[in-house]
């Protein structure tokens, strides 16, 4: 992100995704969790992890090998990164002190319901909907939240005066940011898998091969719509395809990883290219790749997870995740009504949230 807005702008982009990691960590280990993953069927209760209270060290999460600590921790990684993810949208629109509560009030209206709901044992997941490592979680209501906030704070004032914002002001920084985010996205994945085993080594697989296709198929079409090869697009491109992957990366077979890097390639480019068409102001092209790449994403998991088979007592060798999800029209229709229900969501309250701190 650094890299990528002008120069001017450069610091307080960081300082917004530094500071960040300060208060949501903070935030999660004081209540988040709890409300994440506590019992209930809408919201965790806020008091039964509070302060880490009753997560234990030596004892492992249910159905789990690792600890409870353990889980908790790297489930904070998740919250951290997800508001951090909308500052890409309102670049130059936001101080600091409204930015440091709007991400603590976020977090508690939007993120941690919806990772309760997901994965801590809530609606949804009751429902069976499924997402590996956080297409709705993460990337749906961050990038729909993204959506909202750009309508809801208008245009950058440099834009809206037709002035050159001189964009990226740093590729070499983009680049670097882009390779350790690649890398870094199989321990996102892959560590969703929450063990070292088979799954987590396809999640990793089918990461690597989804975020490739998405550069040489994103890069195709830039280059014949530009008449210009460029290295900033590939870099985007490389984070919609792990983007898309993100919630069926431990479901699908490696084949399929490069149909969802295909559909990361072109549908993330024409949501990206269609915003800047009706000239709504997403700085960092937020809602094209992560918005549009974690729904259709998450839906997709409906159609390329393993087959039915894969549910059986006795699940063939090849299965990813065996007596998890299926492809099945049911499961597809599980998952559209999961996505809209996060959109319709993530949109209303962040609009309103962002309209309610401007009258105060």
């Amino acid at each position: 992100y650094g890299g990528l807005v002008r120069e001017r702008a450069a610091t307080d982009m960081m300082l917004q995704n530094f500071v960040a990691l300060g208060i949501i960590s903070m935030l999660w280990y004081v209540v988040g969790f709890s409300i994440a993953f506590g019992s209930g069927d809408w919201i965790g209760a806020p008091s039964q992890f509070f302060l880490f209270n009753n997560v234990r060290k030596h004892v492992a999460w249910p159905m789990l090998k690792i600890s409870e600590e353990l889980f908790a921790v790297f489930q904070m990684m998740f919250a951290i990164i997800t508001p951090i993810l909308m500052t890409g949208t309102f670049a130059d629109r936001m101080r600091f002190m409204p930015y440091c509560l709007f991400i603590v009030i976020w977090s508690v209206l939007v993120y941690f319901p919806w990772c309760h709901q997901v994965w801590g044992g809530g609606i949804m997941q009751q429902m069976g909907v499924w997402d590996f490592a956080g297409g709705i979680v993460v990337h749906t209501t961050a990038g729909w939240s993204a959506l909202a906030s750009a309508l809801a704070l208008g245009p950058r004032k440099a834009k809206a005066e037709g002035k050159d914002l001189a964009e990226p002001h740093n590729v070499p920084i983009v680049v670097t940011g882009t390779g350790i985010l690649w890398f870094g996205w199989f321990g996102f994945n892959g560590g969703s898998a929450l063990g070292i085993n088979e799954t987590a080594t396809t999640a990793v697989t089918n990461s690597h091969l989804a975020a490739a296709m998405a550069v040489v198929v994103w890069g195709a079409i830039d280059w014949a719509v530009t008449k210009k090869p460029k290295l900033v697009p590939l870099c985007i491109a490389c984070v919609a395809g792990l983007v898309v992957v993100t919630p069926s990366c431990g479901y699908i077979e490696p084949h399929d990883a490069l149909l969802v890097g295909i559909w990361a390639g072109a549908v993330c480019y024409a949501a990206v290219y269609f915003l800047n068409k009706i000239k709504v102001d997403d700085a960092l092209d937020v809602w094209g790749v992560h918005g549009v790449g974690g729904a259709t994403g998450t839906i997709l998991i409906g159609c390329l997870a393993d087959g039915p088979e894969c549910l059986d007592d006795n699940a063939p060798d090849y299965c990813v995740f065996p007596h998890s999800v299926a492809a099945t029209w049911n499961q597809l229709w599980i998952q559209c009504v999961a996505v809209i229900i996060a959109i319709v969501y993530s949109f209303v309250v962040t609009y309103a949230l962002l309209k309610l701190m401007m009258l105060i």
